[in-house]
């Protein structure tokens, strides 16, 4: 028969008198070992110091990534704030030039100064 070696078989206990008072097992309790400190081996020593340079240059790579990100993103805000004050700097000037090569302006200027307008010598700008 095939038991685990853990239990303890009662069967060549002989049966307790009817005179003798009954007395309950108690349960025996195993000794608890003291937890032992192991201590490392010079591989896992190795191993977790490589694991933590590697954490280490994986955080600084992160955050130089991120850092990097971030210039980009201010560099492009300002380079479109740039094009925007361009575009605005372009339309003001169009509207300048057509505010100036207006007919009507030419020829009371013109009046005012004692000039007279030939419209064959008028050169007008065009706007490319």
């Amino acid at each position: 028969m095939l038991d685990n070696t853990a239990r303890q078989l009662d069967m060549m206990q002989p049966e307790p008198t009817p005179a003798a008072p009954k007395v309950a097992p108690t349960p025996q309790q195993a000794p608890q070992a003291a937890p032992k400190h192991v201590p490392f081996s010079p591989l896992e020593r190795l191993a977790t110091v490589a694991l933590g340079l590697i954490m280490v240059g994986f955080c600084l790579f992160y955050l130089t990534g991120q850092m990097t990100l971030a210039n980009m993103d201010r560099s492009y805000q300002q380079v479109q704030r740039n094009i925007t004050t361009s575009k605005q700097d372009i339309a003001d000037a169009k509207q300048n030039i057509g505010e100036l090569s207006n007919s009507n302006r030419l020829t009371s200027y013109a009046k005012a100064h004692g000039f007279t307008v030939i419209e064959g010598n008028i050169k007008r700008a065009v706007n490319k």
